[in-house]
């Protein structure tokens, strides 16, 4: 049985025993105005374009994924995430945003949805410090990822005082295990060892963001982690690393529809974990369709 549906039942087994009113004891997903915030992993409806592939071998982002499952009629996503963002643009994208509520130009968002990180690590003169040496032997190498973690950090604070909204906060995926790292950045073993340990320290940061109210984390990284080192079988057929719908990822850098709807089921189980939903998960026939398999009978 895997982890979500064991939540689940902890949850239900603790209301029955305690005898809890029908009322949940958090708030489920509000996904009346829906907002995201990000770089290409959440702007990706142009990526065909920029890498000569095809609009179907992306799908909807984990976000809009969520969304498509949760969201009730007249329900409204708002997408403000931009293609090559860092994290500094993505926090510029919040205050935006938040300039815009203050005067009043566009409603309160009630779930948002804040992606950001992997471009600056991709950037070519931080990854020459990160790669060059390991948390605590670089001052130059960890303030970059401080810089990253006091971005996220005030990007969630900014949207919580102008709307009190439930929030999702992603990881960032480990960069070192994109076709684009194997195939294009010609750095070796311990450069790459080196990056991925800045990364997991700024993931801990993150994964911590989880303890507080009204904050969910899509963990990224680990769902991708995972799907690299134990392909998904889906339909009988096993994902593959790169290339085609029936793949992991759609170009070097970014998830095919089904990687994407993948991640949206572990971003669904948190939600519903963290507040007390039932949103369901995308089925292995959705997941052989957007793979482009037919689902084993």
């Amino acid at each position: 049985m895997n982890t979500g549906l064991w939540r689940q039942l902890a949850v239900g087994m603790l209301t029955l025993l305690l005898g809890f009113s029908s009322s949940p004891a958090w708030s489920q997903v509000d996904t009346h105005r829906s907002s995201s915030f990000g770089d290409s992993l959440t702007d990706n409806e142009s990526l065909y374009e920029l890498f000569g592939t095809y609009p179907a071998l992306y799908g909807a982002d984990p976000f809009e994924a969520l969304f498509d499952k949760a969201a009730s009629p007249g329900d409204q996503l708002n997408n403000y995430a931009a293609l090559g963002s860092n994290s500094a643009d993505v926090l510029l994208q919040i205050k935006t945003y938040a300039a815009a509520r203050a005067a009043k130009t566009v409603e309160r968002s009630t779930l948002v949805s804040i992606q950001a990180g992997g471009n600056d690590f991709l950037d070519p003169d931080n990854l020459m410090y990160l790669a060059m040496a390991a948390p605590g032997e670089s001052r130059k190498a960890d303030a970059i990822v401080n810089r990253i973690r006091q971005n996220l950090m005030k990007s969630v604070q900014a949207v919580k005082k102008v709307d009190k909204a439930q929030v999702i906060v992603w990881t960032v995926p480990d960069v070192t295990l994109t076709p684009y790292w194997l195939f294009f950045s010609g750095l070796d073993g311990v450069a790459a060892e080196n990056v991925r340990l800045h990364i997991e320290r700024l993931n801990r940061f993150i994964r911590g963001m989880g303890r507080r109210k009204e904050i969910a984390v899509l963990d990224i990284s680990s769902v991708f982690t995972s799907a690299i080192f134990y392909p998904p079988v889906i339909a009988g057929v096993e994902l593959e690393y790169f290339g085609g719908l029936a793949a992991i990822f759609a170009d070097p850098l970014h998830p095919t529809a089904v990687a994407n709807a993948i991640t949206a089921n572990a971003l669904i189980d948190e939600a519903n974990w963290t507040f007390n939903d039932t949103i369901p998960l995308y089925s292995e026939a959705e997941l052989a369709d957007l793979a482009g398999l037919s689902a084993a009978p």
